[in-house]
């Protein structure tokens, strides 16, 4: 139904609608897809609500003969970030120190969580065991870090640290790096988790922080998401170099139309344009 409001003097029609989703039936990477959602319609899929969900899924006529779809979001492994999220912990330049042992680390596809090394960070795969570093930032603290030997997951280590300290340790500068080491060193460990991670972002860089993750997901072992026709819609992670169907979006060009007593005019827009909330 389209919303119609009425001022004195002039009427106001706006027609408005959501994306318009379109399954692609034809087997490609991640990025193959996203290339072609961008050339032929406007993007891979985005989904900000269940109603968007269902409305995706369709699209699809045959789901018997579909195992896996992609969608649009992916770890963005440009956008490192702290599991701290108190902004008072952080000056602006302090969230990008980074102490990589290579440039390609920081890019390196499917790991997204970060362990440190002899004073170096590794992205490493999240699902694998190590011990872990805590911050405790408490007034009351024994200790600002805190090692913590047992080999957990990345998700278990944030966790505990967040359970039983503040949370995963995060590292603003070359001397709190150099502390992290010597804790590890007391310790006599290799490796150990670290705060920084790898976020998920859409392709399309819509800001939807709608998730529809089948249960145990996301697992980290891939880095690009689809849809899961098994397990009725729900989301899996995937190797984005696994070739699936996939969904697009077409911002398609709606109609905005203003009549001014016996004035009419109109406006073409597209989707994007319109706030249909």
């Amino acid at each position: 139904m389209f919303p119609l409001i009425v001022f004195s003097g002039f009427i106001t029609l706006t027609l408005c609608s959501g994306r318009q989703y379109v399954f692609v039936n034809e087997s490609k990477t991640w990025t193959e897809a996203q290339s072609y959602c961008r050339d032929k319609y406007t993007d891979l899929a985005t989904t900000e609500n269940v109603q968007e969900t269902i409305q995706l899924l369709n699209t699809v006529n045959d789901y018997n003969s579909i195992d896996l779809a992609w969608i649009g979001l992916y770890d963005d492994l440009n956008s490192w970030k702290w599991t701290l999220e108190d902004t008072d912990f952080f000056n602006v330049e302090e969230k990008m120190f980074r102490n990589w042992y290579s440039p390609a680390q920081q890019i390196y596809g499917g790991n997204t969580c970060v362990a440190v090394r002899n004073a170096v960070w590794e992205a490493i795969n999240c699902i694998n065991a190590y011990p872990s570093v805590c911050y405790d930032g408490r007034e009351n603290a024994e200790a600002t870090y805190v090692f913590y030997p047992f080999y957990t997951t990345w998700k278990d280590a944030q966790s505990y640290c967040r359970e039983h300290h503040t949370d995963l340790v995060s590292i603003r500068n070359e001397n709190e790096n150099q502390n992290v080491q010597h804790l590890l060193k007391k310790y006599n460990s290799e490796y150990a988790w670290i705060g920084l991670h790898g976020s998920r972002s859409w392709s399309d860089q819509s800001n939807s922080s709608f998730t529809f993750w089948k249960t145990g997901e996301p697992n980290d072992v891939g880095s690009c998401t689809a849809v899961s026709f098994s397990e009725s819609g729900t989301w899996t992670d995937e190797n984005c170099y696994n070739e699936f169907p996939f969904f697009c979006y077409n911002g398609e060009i709606l109609l905005f139309w203003i009549k001014i007593n016996s004035m009419s005019i109109m406006y073409w827009l597209t989707s994007s344009d319109i706030d249909c909330a």
